[in-house]
């Protein structure tokens, strides 16, 4: 009889040196399932087995489990708001604005960000723009900055001829390098990393989603304590923060919290 899934969700834990207690069990079991079954593995053993000896398994388990699914201005009424309120309030009270989008996946939103902020006129030396996540392999993507149109589908006319480049076989758009330049990105595990402080404004849309209730309200806590008084937590449109005071936040638009200190 082989190990349970308790059992390999634990001896993954150690391997990956991720908290898989933090998201919910059964995404967590979901997901593992179905890499096993794309790779004709029959039981925990062997996928621990993989996981373990087995680098491209590893990097396909660690792509498979973590959040990739983002594109360039998700929600457009949301950007709107950040275009006409809260960056212009950030930038009057600031000398330079500090920006984290966690976790960043493709790198859609950051660029996103970074593409308005050129929109507005804002000069690059005025703010930093920070972006992370777990997986290597989708941080390479958003280095990359290549996306196809279901990236783009919020994107105007405009904004595409303006800062992408069609590739010749019209599959996919280039990212052009300015905008690039403006984005740093580096891997790190949300659940498990220090963070580092003084942000007036984090993105973190569509992960806590995928979070159990007691690993959503530390990570709230870690994320708060590291925003500085009047800067802006900026969720997904589906996600909610119950009872934000407590955290020292007030709901100011759909997916915008701002942080009273």
């Amino acid at each position: 009889m082989g190990i349970t899934f308790t059992e390999f969700k634990d001896r993954a834990k150690e391997i990956l040196n991720i908290d898989l207690d933090g998201y919910k069990l059964d995404r967590v079991e979901r997901r593992t399932k179905s890499l096993m079954r794309r790779y004709q593995v029959d039981d925990f053993d062997k996928c621990i087995d993989l996981i373990k000896h087995d680098t491209e398994f590893k990097d396909a388990y660690l792509n498979h489990f973590t959040i990739n699914t983002s594109e360039f201005f998700r929600n457009p009424e949301n950007f709107e708001f950040l275009q006409s309120d809260v960056f212009p309030k950030l930038f009057a009270e600031k000398k330079k604005v500090k920006i984290w989008s966690a976790p960043c996946s493709n790198g859609s939103e950051p660029y996103t960000m970074a593409i308005i902020l050129k929109e507005m006129g804002i000069s690059p030396g005025k703010f930093e723009i920070y972006a992370t996540d777990l997986d290597h392999t989708i941080l390479d993507t958003a280095r990359q900055a290549e996306y196809k149109e279901n990236s783009l589908k919020n994107v105007s006319d405009k904004i595409l001829n303006k800062y992408f480049k069609e590739s010749s076989d019209g599959k996919t758009y280039a990212l052009n390098s300015e905008i690039k330049r403006m984005v740093t990105f580096e891997q790190k595990d949300l659940i498990n990393a220090r963070f580092k402080a003084d942000w007036d404004l984090i993105l973190s849309r569509n992960f806590f989603i995928y979070l159990t209730k007691d690993m959503k309200d530390q990570l709230i806590n870690k994320f708060t304590s590291v925003l500085n008084p009047g800067g802006y937590f900026f969720l997904g449109n589906t996600e909610y923060i119950f009872s934000p005071e407590k955290y020292g936040l007030d709901k100011i638009f759909q997916s915008f919290y701002k942080y009273q200190g």
